[in-house]
């Protein structure tokens, strides 16, 4: 009977074990999956942010719709304001949406002229500064504007080549209304 009794004890002690091992086995495999899901998981979102052509395939898709977003605003902003000639950007950055300048040949007198919209520029022709070289033109203009809340600075630039050469020492400059009007006639 104690053989029986130590047989059994035996026996239920190899069970405890087998049951203890089959736990360490069956946790150390959930550990296993846990850990292969994890880096499963971070593998694929290393790739989604380093694999270099997948930014470029929708890029067409994000300029079309920014493109789009501007397009709507600048439509909503110019029936707000119409006759404005720039449209704030954010604080520190401003858009011009039409040159102040208008260019022709006049064929009839045989010079060039240009005009100036004086309205941008506090309708004062010394804010505009003009430089006439033999073929090359250059203008730079400046204008502030207070308001109530903000002060805003309108600038331009732009030097145009012109394919004849100019008279220089004939070159006049006169004021009408809003507009700066300077003819050059061409040396012939």
């Amino acid at each position: 009977m104690d053989e029986n009794k130590e047989s059994k004890e035996t026996d239920k002690t190899e069970h405890k074990s087998e049951c203890w091992i089959k736990f360490a086995l069956m946790l150390f495999a959930l550990f296993i999956a846990c850990y292969l899901a994890v880096y499963y998981i971070l593998d694929q979102m290393r790739h989604a942010y380093y694999i270099p052509s997948a930014p470029i395939e929708n890029i067409d898709r994000i300029i079309s719709e920014q493109d789009k977003m501007f397009n709507k605003e600048m439509r909503e902003m110019g029936a707000m304001m119409p006759n404005m000639g720039a449209l704030p950007m954010h604080n520190s950055a401003m858009m011009t949406i039409k040159s102040p300048i208008e260019t022709y040949k006049d064929t009839e007198n045989n010079e060039y002229k240009m005009i100036i919209d004086l309205k941008p520029f506090n309708n004062n022709p010394k804010n505009v500064d003009i430089k006439i070289n033999k073929n090359k033109v250059s203008i730079t203009a400046a204008g502030e504007k207070s308001g109530k809340h903000s002060d805003k600075v309108y600038s331009f630039s732009q030097s145009f080549v012109l394919p004849e050469e100019i008279e220089t020492d004939k070159v006049t400059k006169e004021v009408k209304h809003h507009k700066y009007i300077i003819t050059m006639p061409i040396d012939d």
